[in-house]
């Protein structure tokens, strides 16, 4: 076993974030779901549109102890456009840590000589670009107390799940 030393400047440390869950893109959620659910035992846990950015999301949870985010574009979207071109089975998209300052996140990461974008008015999210993550978008988002809705599987994939479209997954 690997004895790693205490790093207490690390970012995770220093702004208290946690690992909530990694995202796989890819062309149709469904072709996903006989690995993650069926042979690996997840379990569904949310699932949601956004038209305004054009993807859908499906959260798988495993024990208890972490999510799977699978995502595929809603129909003319061009979201995931240039990441399936590059990965056309889909791939990895991102990471998401939690955190309760995504302005000290922000800051500590452009102290460390990162680039981080993607802040919006209330510092709800930042990224970290894939170019400065080994090919991965690194994702900080605030933690959230919301009240999860009930919902399937399947209204999500028929386009009825938070936020839905209407329009079914293909």
């Amino acid at each position: 076993m690997i004895s790693m030393p205490d790093k207490p400047d690390e970012l995770a440390s220093l702004v208290d974030a946690s690992f909530d869950h990694f995202a796989l893109a890819t062309p149709r959620i469904r072709d996903l779901l006989p690995l993650w659910i069926d042979a690996m035992g997840g379990s569904f846990r949310l699932g949601a549109d956004n038209p305004e950015i054009g993807w859908r999301t499906v959260r798988l949870e495993f024990a208890r102890a972490m999510c799977v985010e699978l995502i595929e574009p809603l129909g003319g979207s061009t979201f995931l456009d240039t990441f399936l071109r590059r990965h056309p089975q889909g791939g990895v998209h991102h990471v998401t840590f939690l955190t309760d300052d995504v302005a000290r996140a922000f800051a500590v990461l452009t102290e460390r000589g990162y680039a981080p974008f993607g802040t919006d008015d209330t510092w709800r999210q930042l990224f970290v670009h894939p170019k400065q993550a080994n090919g991965v978008l690194v994702q900080f988002l605030v933690r959230s107390t919301y009240t999860v809705p009930e919902m399937t599987l399947d209204e999500v994939l028929a386009g009825q799940g938070l936020y839905g479209t209407g329009v079914p997954s293909p």
